[in-house]
């Protein structure tokens, strides 16, 4: 049989699949000959992970070259995509321009377009994905998340809304003030609740 790259996984199952088939036919085989040749000798190109789901197949339950097929290709596929959607999960970061709250809305409805995705994953791609260049509130979530990193995408969530409420108070108040909504008349009411025989 000719040199054929052993499938570990990694790579497109359709791609594994023609260049086997290639290489068998380029063999002069009859024809009645080559379908059983493909059968026989498909699980010599696989390593890994293919290999122990080859060796994982019940007993007699692929009769032909379609039916190998097919199942080779079903069942590799989907890992390939689950592990290419979850990788692109790193690829979303937050713009110069963008304020926080708009990039973990944007975070989140990437996450939830992929498949579940562990915490670990989910904290690891936000933390490298918030811009210390967008805001101070991002600048402090990013040196809070790298100080004290976070273990639950709860955790993540909880950070995210106290820097968010920073944003927006900053955003709210008049240039200069940190408290918008700080009463200018606190001190005299501190003074009207006290009881009487104070007052006196």
């Amino acid at each position: 049989m000719p040199e054929i790259l052993k499938y570990n996984g990694t790579t497109y199952p359709n791609e594994h699949v023609t260049s086997y088939t290639c290489a068998i036919k380029v063999n002069d085989l009859e024809n009645d000959k080559i379908e059983s040749m493909l059968l026989k000798k498909f699980r010599e190109t696989l390593s890994k992970g293919a290999m122990i789901w080859y060796h994982n197949l019940p007993h007699n339950c692929i009769d032909s070259l379609a039916m190998l097929v097919d199942s080779f290709v079903k069942a590799h596929t989907g890992a390939i995509k689950v592990a290419t959607r979850k990788s692109d999960l790193f690829k979303v970061r937050q713009k110069d321009s963008e304020m926080l709250r708009e990039f973990v809305s944007r975070f989140q409805i990437e996450q939830m377009d992929l498949p579940p995705v562990t915490d670990d994953w989910a904290v690891q791609a936000f933390t490298q994905g918030v811009n210390e260049r967008s805001s101070i509130a991002s600048q402090q979530l990013k040196q809070n998340l790298i100080e004290y990193p976070a273990v639950t995408w709860s955790d993540v969530h909880n950070r995210n809304q106290l820097n968010i409420r920073v944003e927006d108070d900053k955003l709210g108040a008049p240039i200069g003030l940190i408290y918008p909504n700080r009463p200018v008349d606190r001190v005299k009411r501190d003074v009207d609740r006290e009881p009487r025989s104070n007052r006196d």
